[in-house]
């Protein structure tokens, strides 16, 4: 199969989203001809990331800053874009979700093409700009529609696009298990929680996890990636480089996943942060429905996904039963290498495009 990645992004920047695309190149490769082209950066790359060639930059107008020039730049792409591509071999095309462009449906009516579906569209962009909110939301059929398949990260978000009537995957978000030691046995003196994320997220919870250390006094806590003033047993360290945080990560006893998902308009995630939890041997404390957990876990507790979900004494229960529990440890990496690892999603992604391929 001769796969060509439409991306828009700059695959030399560093970001959960270009890692993502990374290991997905990286397992296809393996029995298909894959190439990338960043619609973003006008360059093709070849399936190691190297560039091919670049084919030309924006007129110097449409280097400014400002959504308006964005939306020019990427008019601009949509417009090239055939002539471009013309002389590569592949197919199909695989991309992520992109806004309505005219000239882009030319290329997408010739080819068979899959979607791949991170998020709510309308809602995202409700919470933004109003003119791009109402041009995605009045034009998002035209391109919808001719798609041949969507590989949605969420069984929420497959709901959400059912009406389509085009063959739809749900492959929820990896991670690569092997890059992540671990430990089974922990010396903490006494119960070691800890999150990571981003500052200024509010649908994160840190709110509430700086309730639980309040209720929970003699709990330590690590919060990585926002930096604040420590408390007698909160400790916030900030960002971190992926291998510090996880040092620290795989020191501790349980991770604290996402806590309040209800302020996106959304029930259901599979974000890194919990696969990062389990990669490290962690058993975790979450507030959502995970797309890979079908069923009640040992090493996980579901808290619902509402503004009062602070159980104290569902958790206090959990971390009495899982804290320096070898057994749950060992649990948590088995589920990662056996359920979320890319490699495992990957080879799924790759069947699904055989079948949309076979589709007449």
């Amino acid at each position: 199969m001769k796969i060509l990645y439409l991306i828009n992004y700059n695959l030399n920047e560093n970001s959960g989203v270009i890692n993502k695309i990374r290991q997905q190149v990286c397992e296809w490769k393996r029995n298909n001809s894959v190439y990338l082209f960043s619609i973003s950066n006008f360059t093709l790359y070849d399936a190691d990331f190297n560039i091919i060639s670049k084919k030309e930059n924006f007129p110097l107008f449409l280097n400014r800053k400002g959504k308006i020039f964005t939306f020019l730049r990427l008019l601009y792409s949509s417009y090239k874009l055939p002539k471009i591509i013309q002389d590569i071999q592949f197919d199909m095309i695989y991309m992520r979700y992109l806004l309505y462009m005219p000239f882009l449906i030319s290329i997408i009516k010739k080819y068979k093409v899959i979607m791949e579906i991170n998020s709510d569209d309308i809602l995202e962009y409700k919470l933004g700009s109003k003119l791009t909110y109402y041009y995605n939301l009045f034009t998002r059929d035209k391109i919808l529609n001719n798609m041949n398949g969507f590989v949605a990260v969420s069984d929420e978000l497959k709901e959400k696009f059912l009406h389509y009537k085009k063959s739809i995957k749900v492959i929820a978000n990896g991670i690569d298990s092997k890059s992540y030691h671990y430990r089974l046995k922990i010396d903490t003196i006494k119960p070691t929680l800890v999150f990571i994320g981003s500052p200024n997220q509010s649908w994160h919870g840190i709110d509430k996890i700086e309730k639980m250390a309040k209720y929970f006094s003699k709990y330590q806590f690590y919060i990585i990636g926002i930096s604040k003033k420590d408390t007698h047993n909160i400790k916030y360290l900030g960002y971190l480089k992926n291998e510090k945080a996880t040092e620290i990560i795989s020191q501790c006893d349980i991770g604290i996943g996402t806590l309040s998902l209800y302020q996106k308009g959304l029930t259901e995630a599979s974000p890194l942060k919990t696969r990062q939890y389990f990669a490290c041997a962690l058993p975790v404390i979450y507030g959502y429905k995970d797309t890979d957990i079908q069923e009640d876990i040992d090493f996980g507790l579901q808290l619902e996904n509402c503004d009062n979900n602070m159980d104290y004494k569902k958790i206090e229960t959990f971390v009495e039963k899982v804290y320096k529990n070898e057994f749950y440890r060992k649990e948590a990496r088995r589920f990662a290498e056996d359920v979320l690892d890319y490699r495992i999603k990957e080879k799924k992604r790759i069947s699904f495009f055989d079948k949309v391929l076979n589709d007449d």
